[in-house]
Protein backbone atom coordinates (compact mmCIF):
# COMPACT_ATOMS: atom_id res chain seq x y z
CA UNK A 1 0.00 0.00 0.00
CA UNK A 2 1.30 3.48 -0.86
CA UNK A 3 2.18 5.96 1.84
CA UNK A 4 -0.11 8.91 2.51
CA UNK A 5 1.76 11.50 0.44
CA UNK A 6 2.30 9.17 -2.54
CA UNK A 7 -1.30 8.03 -2.36
CA UNK A 8 -2.74 11.54 -2.44
CA UNK A 9 -0.28 12.58 -5.15
CA UNK A 10 -1.15 9.71 -7.49
CA UNK A 11 -4.87 10.14 -6.91
CA UNK A 12 -4.51 13.81 -7.79
CA UNK A 13 -2.63 12.93 -10.99
CA UNK A 14 -5.31 10.37 -11.94
CA UNK A 15 -7.98 12.98 -11.25
CA UNK A 16 -6.24 15.59 -13.43
CA UNK A 17 -5.65 13.06 -16.21
CA UNK A 18 -9.24 11.81 -16.16
CA UNK A 19 -10.75 15.30 -15.90
CA UNK A 20 -8.61 16.57 -18.78
CA UNK A 21 -9.59 13.62 -20.98
CA UNK A 22 -13.32 13.83 -20.16
CA UNK A 23 -13.29 17.59 -20.67
CA UNK A 24 -12.06 16.93 -24.21
CA UNK A 25 -14.70 14.24 -24.75
CA UNK A 26 -17.32 16.75 -23.67
CA UNK A 27 -15.95 19.36 -26.08
CA UNK A 28 -16.94 17.31 -29.14
CA UNK A 29 -20.29 15.96 -27.85
CA UNK A 30 -22.46 18.80 -29.27
CA UNK A 31 -20.84 18.85 -32.73
CA UNK A 32 -20.37 15.21 -33.80
CA UNK A 33 -23.77 14.83 -35.45
CA UNK A 34 -23.64 18.22 -37.16
CA UNK A 35 -20.13 17.56 -38.46
CA UNK A 36 -21.18 14.11 -39.71
CA UNK A 37 -24.05 15.75 -41.60
CA UNK A 38 -21.55 17.98 -43.42
CA UNK A 39 -19.95 14.76 -44.69
CA UNK A 40 -23.32 13.56 -46.01
CA UNK A 41 -24.22 11.12 -43.23
CA UNK A 42 -27.81 9.93 -42.83
CA UNK A 43 -29.37 9.67 -39.37
CA UNK A 44 -28.74 5.91 -39.41
CA UNK A 45 -25.09 6.48 -40.26
CA UNK A 46 -24.84 9.04 -37.45
CA UNK A 47 -26.26 6.37 -35.15
CA UNK A 48 -23.60 3.92 -36.31
CA UNK A 49 -20.91 6.55 -35.72
CA UNK A 50 -22.12 7.15 -32.16
CA UNK A 51 -22.78 3.48 -31.42
CA UNK A 52 -19.46 2.24 -32.81
CA UNK A 53 -17.65 4.11 -30.04
CA UNK A 54 -19.51 2.15 -27.34
CA UNK A 55 -19.15 -1.13 -29.24
CA UNK A 56 -15.39 -0.72 -29.69
CA UNK A 57 -15.00 0.35 -26.08
CA UNK A 58 -16.86 -2.75 -24.88
CA UNK A 59 -14.62 -5.11 -26.85
CA UNK A 60 -11.41 -3.37 -25.82
CA UNK A 61 -12.00 -2.88 -22.10
CA UNK A 62 -12.11 -6.63 -21.36
CA UNK A 63 -8.54 -7.55 -22.42
CA UNK A 64 -7.17 -4.13 -21.44
CA UNK A 65 -8.22 -4.68 -17.83
CA UNK A 66 -6.29 -7.96 -17.66
CA UNK A 67 -3.22 -6.68 -19.48
CA UNK A 68 -3.03 -3.55 -17.31
CA UNK A 69 -2.77 -5.77 -14.23
CA UNK A 70 0.05 -7.76 -15.83
CA UNK A 71 2.09 -5.07 -17.55
CA UNK A 72 1.21 -2.04 -15.43
CA UNK A 73 -1.57 0.52 -15.51
CA UNK A 74 0.57 3.54 -16.31
CA UNK A 75 1.52 2.43 -19.83
CA UNK A 76 -2.14 1.90 -20.75
CA UNK A 77 -3.23 5.25 -19.33
CA UNK A 78 -0.40 7.01 -21.20
CA UNK A 79 -1.09 5.14 -24.47
CA UNK A 80 -4.83 5.63 -24.14
CA UNK A 81 -4.74 9.38 -23.57
CA UNK A 82 -2.06 9.88 -26.22
CA UNK A 83 -3.71 7.92 -29.03
CA UNK A 84 -7.18 9.12 -28.08
CA UNK A 85 -5.84 12.65 -28.53
CA UNK A 86 -4.07 11.86 -31.80
CA UNK A 87 -7.06 10.13 -33.37
CA UNK A 88 -9.40 12.90 -32.20
CA UNK A 89 -7.26 15.37 -34.13
CA UNK A 90 -7.86 13.20 -37.20
CA UNK A 91 -11.63 13.92 -37.08
CA UNK A 92 -10.97 17.28 -38.68
CA UNK A 93 -9.15 15.67 -41.62
CA UNK A 94 -11.66 12.96 -42.59
CA UNK A 95 -13.54 13.54 -45.84
CA UNK A 96 -16.08 10.70 -45.80
CA UNK A 97 -18.58 9.02 -43.51
CA UNK A 98 -16.50 5.83 -43.60
CA UNK A 99 -13.41 7.74 -42.51
CA UNK A 100 -15.38 9.31 -39.68
CA UNK A 101 -16.62 5.88 -38.60
CA UNK A 102 -13.10 4.41 -38.57
CA UNK A 103 -11.72 7.27 -36.48
CA UNK A 104 -14.68 6.95 -34.09
CA UNK A 105 -13.95 3.24 -33.62
CA UNK A 106 -10.28 3.95 -32.91
CA UNK A 107 -11.12 6.62 -30.34
CA UNK A 108 -13.53 4.14 -28.73
CA UNK A 109 -10.78 1.53 -28.46
CA UNK A 110 -8.30 3.89 -26.83
CA UNK A 111 -10.91 5.43 -24.52
CA UNK A 112 -11.09 1.95 -22.95
CA UNK A 113 -7.44 2.41 -21.98
CA UNK A 114 -8.24 5.49 -19.90
CA UNK A 115 -11.21 5.71 -17.51
CA UNK A 116 -11.64 1.96 -16.76
CA UNK A 117 -7.92 1.55 -16.08
CA UNK A 118 -7.76 4.82 -14.15
CA UNK A 119 -10.69 3.65 -12.01
CA UNK A 120 -9.01 0.31 -11.31
CA UNK A 121 -5.81 2.22 -10.43
CA UNK A 122 -7.71 4.13 -7.74
CA UNK A 123 -9.37 0.94 -6.48
CA UNK A 124 -5.97 -0.75 -6.28
CA UNK A 125 -4.19 1.90 -4.22
CA UNK A 126 -6.99 3.23 -1.99
CA UNK A 127 -7.30 1.86 1.57
CA UNK A 128 -10.39 -0.31 1.93
CA UNK A 129 -11.73 1.96 4.64
CA UNK A 130 -11.64 4.93 2.25
CA UNK A 131 -12.42 3.21 -1.07
CA UNK A 132 -15.84 4.83 -1.43
CA UNK A 133 -14.40 8.26 -0.74
CA UNK A 134 -11.65 7.94 -3.34
CA UNK A 135 -13.93 6.39 -5.96
CA UNK A 136 -16.26 9.33 -5.41
CA UNK A 137 -13.35 11.68 -6.06
CA UNK A 138 -12.52 9.76 -9.24
CA UNK A 139 -16.13 9.85 -10.46
CA UNK A 140 -16.21 13.60 -9.86
CA UNK A 141 -13.49 14.00 -12.50
CA UNK A 142 -15.65 12.19 -15.06
CA UNK A 143 -18.83 14.06 -14.15
CA UNK A 144 -17.23 17.50 -13.99
CA UNK A 145 -15.16 17.03 -17.15
CA UNK A 146 -18.03 15.75 -19.27
CA UNK A 147 -20.41 18.11 -17.53
CA UNK A 148 -18.75 21.40 -18.48
CA UNK A 149 -17.07 20.16 -21.67
CA UNK A 150 -20.14 20.35 -23.97
CA UNK A 151 -20.81 23.97 -23.04
CA UNK A 152 -17.23 25.01 -23.83
CA UNK A 153 -17.11 22.88 -26.98
CA UNK A 154 -20.37 24.28 -28.32
CA UNK A 155 -19.18 27.83 -27.66
CA UNK A 156 -15.86 27.15 -29.41
CA UNK A 157 -17.71 25.79 -32.45
CA UNK A 158 -19.98 28.85 -32.60
CA UNK A 159 -17.12 31.33 -32.31
CA UNK A 160 -14.19 29.69 -34.10
CA UNK A 161 -15.74 27.05 -36.36
CA UNK A 162 -17.03 23.51 -36.07
CA UNK A 163 -13.60 21.85 -36.28
CA UNK A 164 -12.13 23.82 -33.37
CA UNK A 165 -13.37 21.48 -30.57
CA UNK A 166 -11.60 18.57 -32.27
CA UNK A 167 -8.29 20.41 -32.02
CA UNK A 168 -8.83 21.28 -28.36
CA UNK A 169 -9.98 17.75 -27.47
CA UNK A 170 -6.98 16.22 -29.23
CA UNK A 171 -4.51 18.52 -27.50
CA UNK A 172 -6.10 17.87 -24.10
CA UNK A 173 -5.66 14.13 -24.65
CA UNK A 174 -2.00 14.61 -25.49
CA UNK A 175 -1.56 16.89 -22.46
CA UNK A 176 -3.09 14.21 -20.24
CA UNK A 177 -0.62 11.68 -21.66
CA UNK A 178 2.32 13.96 -20.86
CA UNK A 179 1.11 14.54 -17.29
CA UNK A 180 0.60 10.83 -16.59
CA UNK A 181 3.91 9.83 -18.23
CA UNK A 182 6.04 12.15 -16.12
CA UNK A 183 4.08 12.22 -12.86
CA UNK A 184 2.17 8.96 -12.39
CA UNK A 185 3.68 6.08 -10.42
CA UNK A 186 3.15 2.65 -12.00
CA UNK A 187 1.48 -0.36 -10.38
CA UNK A 188 1.25 -3.92 -11.72
CA UNK A 189 0.33 -7.38 -10.50
CA UNK A 190 2.16 -9.64 -12.97
CA UNK A 191 2.65 -12.50 -10.52
CA UNK A 192 -1.12 -12.84 -10.13
CA UNK A 193 -1.71 -13.15 -13.89
CA UNK A 194 -3.29 -16.61 -13.81
CA UNK A 195 -5.62 -15.74 -10.97
CA UNK A 196 -6.71 -12.59 -12.80
CA UNK A 197 -7.43 -14.51 -15.99
CA UNK A 198 -9.62 -16.94 -14.05
CA UNK A 199 -11.60 -14.08 -12.54
CA UNK A 200 -12.12 -12.61 -16.00
CA UNK A 201 -14.15 -15.67 -17.00
CA UNK A 202 -16.41 -15.18 -13.99
CA UNK A 203 -16.71 -11.47 -14.62
CA UNK A 204 -18.16 -11.98 -18.09
CA UNK A 205 -19.85 -15.36 -17.65
CA UNK A 206 -23.32 -13.67 -17.60
CA UNK A 207 -24.12 -15.80 -14.56
CA UNK A 208 -25.83 -12.92 -12.76
CA UNK A 209 -28.43 -12.58 -15.52
CA UNK A 210 -30.01 -15.74 -14.07
CA UNK A 211 -30.98 -13.61 -11.07
CA UNK A 212 -34.36 -12.14 -12.11
CA UNK A 213 -33.93 -8.89 -10.18
CA UNK A 214 -30.57 -8.39 -11.81
CA UNK A 215 -31.93 -9.34 -15.25
CA UNK A 216 -34.92 -6.98 -15.22
CA UNK A 217 -32.82 -4.17 -13.76
CA UNK A 218 -30.33 -4.78 -16.58
CA UNK A 219 -33.13 -4.51 -19.16
CA UNK A 220 -34.46 -1.25 -17.72
CA UNK A 221 -30.96 0.25 -17.70
CA UNK A 222 -30.39 -0.74 -21.33
CA UNK A 223 -33.66 1.05 -22.16
CA UNK A 224 -32.64 4.15 -20.19
CA UNK A 225 -29.28 4.38 -21.93
CA UNK A 226 -30.93 3.87 -25.33
CA UNK A 227 -33.06 6.95 -24.63
CA UNK A 228 -29.98 8.98 -23.65
CA UNK A 229 -28.19 7.77 -26.79
CA UNK A 230 -31.05 9.15 -28.89
CA UNK A 231 -30.73 12.48 -27.12
CA UNK A 232 -26.94 12.83 -27.41
CA UNK A 233 -26.78 11.62 -31.01
CA UNK A 234 -29.51 13.81 -32.49
CA UNK A 235 -30.15 16.76 -30.17
CA UNK A 236 -27.88 19.14 -32.07
CA UNK A 237 -29.54 18.27 -35.41
CA UNK A 238 -32.99 18.68 -33.87
CA UNK A 239 -32.15 21.95 -32.15
CA UNK A 240 -30.49 23.76 -35.06
CA UNK A 241 -33.71 23.36 -37.07
CA UNK A 242 -35.22 25.85 -34.61
CA UNK A 243 -32.35 28.33 -34.69
CA UNK A 244 -30.64 27.06 -31.55
CA UNK A 245 -26.84 27.41 -31.63
CA UNK A 246 -24.28 24.72 -30.89
CA UNK A 247 -23.23 26.71 -27.82
CA UNK A 248 -26.78 26.48 -26.50
CA UNK A 249 -26.89 22.75 -27.29
CA UNK A 250 -23.65 22.35 -25.35
CA UNK A 251 -25.16 24.24 -22.44
CA UNK A 252 -28.21 21.94 -22.42
CA UNK A 253 -26.08 18.80 -22.43
CA UNK A 254 -23.69 20.16 -19.79
CA UNK A 255 -26.42 21.36 -17.42
CA UNK A 256 -28.40 18.11 -17.60
CA UNK A 257 -25.24 16.03 -17.02
CA UNK A 258 -24.42 18.03 -13.91
CA UNK A 259 -28.04 17.85 -12.75
CA UNK A 260 -28.01 14.05 -13.11
CA UNK A 261 -24.83 13.82 -11.06
CA UNK A 262 -26.41 15.89 -8.29
CA UNK A 263 -29.68 13.94 -8.22
CA UNK A 264 -28.01 10.51 -8.32
CA UNK A 265 -26.54 11.10 -4.87
CA UNK A 266 -29.97 11.88 -3.44
CA UNK A 267 -31.97 9.18 -5.21
CA UNK A 268 -30.05 6.40 -3.46
CA UNK A 269 -31.61 7.44 -0.13
CA UNK A 270 -35.07 7.46 -1.71
CA UNK A 271 -34.52 3.94 -3.06
CA UNK A 272 -33.51 2.78 0.42
CA UNK A 273 -36.78 4.20 1.74
CA UNK A 274 -39.28 3.38 -1.02
CA UNK A 275 -37.65 0.46 -2.87
CA UNK A 276 -38.22 -0.55 -6.50
CA UNK A 277 -41.15 1.87 -6.96
CA UNK A 278 -38.44 4.46 -7.73
CA UNK A 279 -37.74 2.57 -10.96
CA UNK A 280 -41.22 3.05 -12.41
CA UNK A 281 -41.31 6.60 -11.06
CA UNK A 282 -38.15 7.35 -13.02
CA UNK A 283 -39.45 5.63 -16.16
CA UNK A 284 -42.66 7.68 -16.11
CA UNK A 285 -40.69 10.91 -15.71
CA UNK A 286 -38.34 9.95 -18.57
CA UNK A 287 -41.28 9.21 -20.88
CA UNK A 288 -42.93 12.52 -19.98
CA UNK A 289 -39.72 14.41 -20.64
CA UNK A 290 -39.10 12.72 -24.00
CA UNK A 291 -42.65 13.44 -25.19
CA UNK A 292 -42.21 17.04 -24.11
CA UNK A 293 -38.90 17.21 -25.99
CA UNK A 294 -40.62 16.03 -29.18
CA UNK A 295 -42.93 19.05 -28.91
CA UNK A 296 -40.22 21.56 -27.99
CA UNK A 297 -39.26 24.27 -30.48
CA UNK A 298 -37.36 26.77 -28.30
CA UNK A 299 -34.19 26.69 -26.23
CA UNK A 300 -36.09 27.09 -22.96
CA UNK A 301 -38.66 24.39 -23.70
CA UNK A 302 -35.92 21.94 -24.74
CA UNK A 303 -33.91 22.72 -21.60
CA UNK A 304 -36.96 22.11 -19.41
CA UNK A 305 -37.74 18.83 -21.21
CA UNK A 306 -34.16 17.62 -20.84
CA UNK A 307 -34.21 18.56 -17.16
CA UNK A 308 -37.28 16.35 -16.70
CA UNK A 309 -35.51 13.49 -18.51
CA UNK A 310 -32.42 13.99 -16.31
CA UNK A 311 -34.50 13.74 -13.13
CA UNK A 312 -36.20 10.56 -14.38
CA UNK A 313 -32.91 9.02 -15.51
CA UNK A 314 -31.34 9.71 -12.14
CA UNK A 315 -34.22 8.03 -10.33
CA UNK A 316 -34.50 5.00 -12.60
CA UNK A 317 -30.81 4.34 -13.32
CA UNK A 318 -29.64 4.69 -9.72
CA UNK A 319 -32.48 2.48 -8.51
CA UNK A 320 -31.89 -0.26 -11.11
CA UNK A 321 -28.21 -0.42 -10.19
CA UNK A 322 -29.02 -0.57 -6.47
CA UNK A 323 -31.61 -3.31 -6.97
CA UNK A 324 -29.32 -5.31 -9.25
CA UNK A 325 -26.43 -5.59 -6.78
CA UNK A 326 -28.27 -5.31 -3.45
CA UNK A 327 -28.58 -9.05 -2.83
CA UNK A 328 -25.28 -10.06 -4.45
CA UNK A 329 -22.73 -11.43 -1.94
CA UNK A 330 -20.18 -8.83 -0.87
CA UNK A 331 -17.25 -10.79 -2.31
CA UNK A 332 -18.95 -10.87 -5.75
CA UNK A 333 -20.32 -7.35 -6.06
CA UNK A 334 -17.35 -6.36 -8.23
CA UNK A 335 -18.17 -9.12 -10.72
CA UNK A 336 -21.83 -8.08 -10.77
CA UNK A 337 -20.89 -4.44 -11.35
CA UNK A 338 -18.66 -5.46 -14.24
CA UNK A 339 -21.52 -7.22 -15.99
CA UNK A 340 -24.11 -4.53 -15.17
CA UNK A 341 -21.83 -1.84 -16.65
CA UNK A 342 -22.04 -3.53 -20.06
CA UNK A 343 -25.73 -2.54 -20.16
CA UNK A 344 -24.56 1.05 -20.74
CA UNK A 345 -22.49 0.21 -23.82
CA UNK A 346 -25.18 -2.12 -25.16
CA UNK A 347 -27.83 0.56 -24.70
CA UNK A 348 -25.65 3.24 -26.28
CA UNK A 349 -24.97 1.14 -29.38
CA UNK A 350 -28.52 -0.18 -29.90
CA UNK A 351 -30.12 3.17 -29.09
CA UNK A 352 -27.95 5.25 -31.39
CA UNK A 353 -28.37 2.87 -34.34
CA UNK A 354 -32.06 1.92 -33.96
CA UNK A 355 -33.27 5.43 -33.19
CA UNK A 356 -31.16 6.75 -36.07
CA UNK A 357 -32.97 4.34 -38.38
CA UNK A 358 -36.31 5.59 -37.06
CA UNK A 359 -35.21 9.22 -37.38
CA UNK A 360 -34.54 8.67 -41.08
CA UNK A 361 -38.04 7.24 -41.56
CA UNK A 362 -40.14 9.26 -39.11
CA UNK A 363 -38.08 12.39 -38.45
CA UNK A 364 -36.32 13.25 -35.21
CA UNK A 365 -39.40 14.64 -33.42
CA UNK A 366 -41.42 11.49 -34.09
CA UNK A 367 -38.42 9.37 -33.11
CA UNK A 368 -38.40 11.13 -29.73
CA UNK A 369 -42.14 10.38 -29.36
CA UNK A 370 -41.50 6.73 -30.17
CA UNK A 371 -38.66 6.59 -27.64
CA UNK A 372 -41.03 7.95 -24.97
CA UNK A 373 -43.48 5.14 -25.71
CA UNK A 374 -40.68 2.58 -25.88
CA UNK A 375 -39.33 3.63 -22.48
CA UNK A 376 -42.79 3.47 -20.93
CA UNK A 377 -43.58 -0.01 -22.28
CA UNK A 378 -40.21 -1.64 -21.50
CA UNK A 379 -39.93 0.00 -18.09
CA UNK A 380 -43.50 -0.86 -17.07
CA UNK A 381 -43.26 -4.50 -18.13
CA UNK A 382 -39.93 -4.95 -16.34
CA UNK A 383 -41.24 -3.23 -13.22
CA UNK A 384 -44.32 -5.50 -13.11
CA UNK A 385 -41.99 -8.50 -13.28
CA UNK A 386 -39.88 -7.07 -10.45
CA UNK A 387 -42.98 -6.48 -8.31
CA UNK A 388 -43.87 -10.20 -8.54
CA UNK A 389 -40.46 -11.30 -7.21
Amino acid sequence: MMGGFKLERNILIIWITTFTTMLGVGFIAPILAVYAKTLGATNLEIGLIFGSFAFARTLAQIPVGVLSDIYGKKIFIVMGTLFYGVFTLMYSFVESVLGFLIVRILTGVFSAFVTPVAGSYIASIAPKTRLGEYMGVFNSAITLGFGIGPFIGGALADIYGIKTPFYFCGMLGILAAIISYFKLEDIKFGKNCKLRELSLYKLFSFEFLKDKKFFYSFIVNVSNVMINAGIYAYLSLYAINYGISLGQVGFMIASTNILMAIFQRKVGKLFDKFGSVMIIFGVLIISLGMFSLSKSTTFLSMLISLTVVAIGSSASSTSTLSLAVRDIPVQRKGEAMGLFTTSMNIGMFIGAVSFGFLADILGIANMYRFSALFSLIVGSLAYLKIRKL
